[in-house]
């Protein structure tokens, strides 16, 4: 026990330091203009703080309802809120789109299986309140950086199977996904000890709080476990080689390949610059290239919308 609770203060001291340095970041950080924004609504019933979620729109609306960006933010599954991305998914609403960025539980208060529980709740809050609000359920785009990255890809094949979701305790939403992009996702964590850095090397403490100590959700941990015969929606994979888990990115392209799943890139070569790291294009929006790679991840999801909306006129003609 005491080596545990020595284990679970070094990562919650790591995280509290990445924490100041997020601070220091927003306390510069050029806000996105032109944005509305709605906060801390309740998915819960429940005074948990981090049942809570952002909403996100263009200050001035053409149309009654919107396209819709889901965000689920990272942070190591130990850290985090619903305001971490807010800048991001302000950026993201600027460009005309209605965004919900919400909190989820974190370890070691709950294992995977409750912060899955909780973005699904949060799925379902939008569902019922979203199309009153301005969100077009009939189009979007779930995304995820880093371990949120994880997250979304799980919710993603949890939504296209009932086995996972009685696994996870959950029930699929009425609504599908058009795209999941992925930014620089943790996607196998069973593969944490290939890489390098704190979370490499705390990488058994890390699955163990995961899973919490269920062999069944240990075995379902890996978006290569859970994605297997599954009929996906398109995923973008975002990143490039100066991430730090850059293994990660290059593992899930052959689980893609394996597993026949559609998917696109946006992966920055080492040679673009050494300041292209871990979810660089989150974590500073404002980048040249931050926004050529989240317009990319936009102008992907028009386009996949675009086909729907037509394939669905061809149907009906």
């Amino acid at each position: 026990m005491a080596d545990e609770d020595e284990m679970l203060a070094r990562i919650q001291a790591v995280w509290a330091q990445t924490g100041a340095r997020d601070k220091a970041r927003y306390a510069n950080e050029r806000v996105p203009e032109n944005v509305h924004w709605e906060t801390e609504y309740r998915y819960e019933n429940s005074a948990d703080p981090q049942q809570t979620l952002n909403l996100y729109y263009p200050a001035k609306r053409r149309n009654a309802t919107l396209p819709t960006v889901i965000d689920v933010h990272g942070g190591g599954w130990f850290y985090g809120d619903r305001n971490l991305n807010q800048n991001y998914c302000r950026y993201l609403a600027s460009q005309g789109y209605a965004v919900m960025g919400m909190g989820y539980r974190l370890l070691p208060e709950v294992d995977v299986r409750g912060q899955i529980q909780d973005i699904f709740s949060s799925l379902r809050w939008l569902s019922h309140y979203g199309p009153q609000r301005g969100f077009d359920l009939d189009h979007v785009l779930l995304t995820g950086d880093s371990a949120g990255g994880h997250l979304a890809s799980l919710v993603a094949c949890i939504q296209q199977s009932e086995e996972l979701q009685e696994l996870f305790g959950v029930s699929r939403v009425n609504f599908n996904f058009t795209l999941v992009a992925l930014v620089c996702p943790v996607a196998e964590p069973g593969k944490l000890p290939e890489a390098a850095g704190d979370m490499s090397e705390m990488a058994s403490f890390y699955l163990d709080k995961l899973s919490g100590g269920d062999k069944a959700l240990a075995e379902h941990l890996n978006f290569s476990q859970v994605a297997k015969g599954l009929e996906l929606p398109p995923f973008m994979l975002i990143g490039g080689q100066n991430d730090s888990f850059y293994l990660q990115s290059q593992a899930l392209l052959q689980v893609f390949d394996a597993n026949k799943v559609t998917y696109t890139t946006k992966l920055w070569p080492a040679s673009a610059g050494p300041h292209l790291k871990h979810v660089f294009n989150v974590q500073h929006w404002e980048w040249p290239e931050s926004i050529e790679t989240n317009l990319a991840m936009l102008r992907t999801f028009d386009d996949l919308s675009k086909q729907h909306d037509e394939a669905d006129e061809d149907e009906f003609d």
